[in-house]
């Protein structure tokens, strides 16, 4: 067992070189993939140091070694300078080690406090019966230290997705935790929410913590790191002074090449375009309240507003995945009644969830079979599913898109973010349909990846497809969209053309 005070005293000597953990010429392979090849990095007393990189770089490999998730093949990890072999989260939480993951490892019907001391309960009557007296005292000193507030009574279900992400931080601090593992941790925050965890982060780095920040937000990378380390293809391309750079010099690390951005169409011109989906007087209760818009063919329609604005709850309605209480749905001038996704399909509408892992993809499954699910019927010969069809199918859609993947028949799990989502717009575009739902279709994908799926939406109008956008950035929603709905608190505040949008004027018809 490595001794863990043996580590902490070493500090004392530690006063003219504070690199606190350091790891040396890092190696892992995948099956088909070389994760990361001799990559080298090392974290400073009381610094936040980023890691970018585009989807498949190796950055949260290189985390979960890290943390003793996954096993290196080659390299060497030190702390303090005393070389550790950290063969399991165990072992990295014994040295002081914390990881906030994006998808959050908690349970949702346990209470706050049980959630943070989970398999470590304080207890008495040698051991035989927990101390919740203990237990609850000492939750609410470890979220004072982060200066919340949250009531350890509460059941973990009934908080905000920002209070779960800072109940895994109180449970990694729990731990000892000197230094903490984040990664994509705003991806479902408020702007709000957002700033709120970076000041959470600034009192943990004046408290002596240290921050490995993993995050496609070049300008979230910007403002809250000190250094900033560059993987491009599992190779580690820079470390940087964060002063010394901006966000298109990162970029160019990242990518190696200039990303080409989508054309932007000023004035999309309505004239003598047929209306394809119309949505009148759409209510459902507690969510959005009589909604009306109309999508025109080839046209990409974004829908804004803050969170809980109703826009994912929408669309769900759209593709039949909740049924609306009134209102109705007509596609090309035909009053449908939407009972279910499968009557979504059947009349060309695809949908791509906001939760890509929980509701996305099919992880125990193949890139294959995740991309032809909803064309088996075109697939079916005798009673059986003419594979070598299905592979050409998926093969075509693979190149278009640039999915990175060894083969077809790779775990789509192990896919990088970025390529997990393009395998899942590829999946719908196989089915030809002509009305697109997209959800937060770039949340946690990598600038280049972005601008890709961004290209590939503008060439998808000109062969007849409608789009419609929703994202929390709302930059991203004035560049890509040809006219913009604006929602807030479940109710159609204006509509405006993206030509003539900025930030500040969707927030004002939002608030207005």
């Amino acid at each position: 067992m490595i001794c863990r005070q043996s580590i902490i005293n070493k500090r004392m000597n530690n006063k003219m070189n504070n690199i606190i953990l350091e790891a040396k010429n890092i190696y892992k392979d995948f099956p088909g993939v070389q994760a990361l090849t001799d990559v080298s990095i090392d974290l400073r007393q009381g610094e936040v140091h980023a890691i970018v990189g585009e989807n498949g770089a190796g950055k949260s490999t290189l985390m979960n070694i890290i943390f003793g998730l996954i096993k290196a093949d080659k390299g060497e990890v030190f702390r303090n300078k005393i070389k550790v072999d950290i063969n399991s989260p165990i072992i990295a939480q014994e040295l002081g080690i914390g990881i906030v993951p994006q998808e959050l490892n908690l349970v949702p019907l346990f209470s706050v406090k049980e959630n943070i001391f989970l398999g470590m309960a304080p207890s008495k009557m040698n051991r035989l019966v927990v101390d919740w007296k203990t237990m609850t005292k000492k939750t609410k000193d470890i979220l004072a230290q982060i200066g919340e507030d949250i009531d350890p009574q509460k059941i973990l279900y009934k908080l905000t997705t920002a209070q779960k992400q800072l109940v895994q931080i109180a449970r990694a601090l729990a731990f000892g935790a000197e230094i903490l593992i984040f990664d994509e941790p705003t991806a479902s925050l408020t702007l709000k929410e957002a700033k709120e965890l970076f000041d959470k982060i600034e009192r943990f780095k004046s408290q002596g913590g240290s921050v490995f920040y993993i995050s496609h937000n070049l300008e979230e990378i910007l403002k809250i790191s000190d250094r900033v380390t560059v993987l491009r293809d599992g190779k580690k391309i820079k470390t940087l002074n964060t002063k010394e750079l901006n966000k298109q010099e990162m970029i160019k690390y990242m990518v190696g090449s200039k990303i080409e951005e989508a054309t932007k169409q000023l004035s999309y011109n309505y004239k003598d375009k047929a209306v394809v989906l119309k949505v009148e007087n759409l209510s459902r209760k507690n969510e959005f309240h009589n909604i009306s818009f109309e999508l025109y063919n080839e046209e990409i329609l974004g829908i804004a507003g803050l969170v809980g604005a109703g826009r994912t709850e929408l669309v769900r309605c759209i593709f039949g995945d909740a049924r609306p209480d009134s209102g109705f749905i007509y596609i090309n001038s035909n009053n449908i009644y939407l009972k279910s996704p499968g009557d979504a399909i059947r009349n060309k509408i695809a949908y791509l969830p906001e939760e890509r892992r929980s509701m996305g993809i099919f992880p125990q499954l193949s890139v294959k079979e995740n991309m032809s699910m909803p064309i088996l019927n075109k697939l079916i010969q005798l009673f059986f599913i003419n594979r070598k069809k299905e592979e050409e199918y998926i093969q075509e859609y693979i190149n278009k898109l640039n999915i990175k993947t060894p083969n077809l028949n790779q775990l789509i799990k192990n896919l990088s973010g970025g390529n997990q989502q393009k395998a899942i717009l590829g999946r719908w575009l196989l089915t030809k349909c002509k009305i697109l739902l997209l959800d937060e279709p770039t949340r946690g994908i990598d600038v280049k990846a972005k601008a890709e799926i961004h290209n590939l939406l503008k060439i998808l109008t000109k062969q007849g497809v409608s789009i419609i956008y929703i994202s929390s950035e709302l930059q991203e929603v004035i560049d890509i969209s040809d006219r913009i709905l604006v929602l807030h608190e479940g109710k159609f505040k204006g509509e405006i053309k993206s030509s003539c949008a900025d930030q500040r004027k969707i927030l004002e018809i939002a608030l207005s």
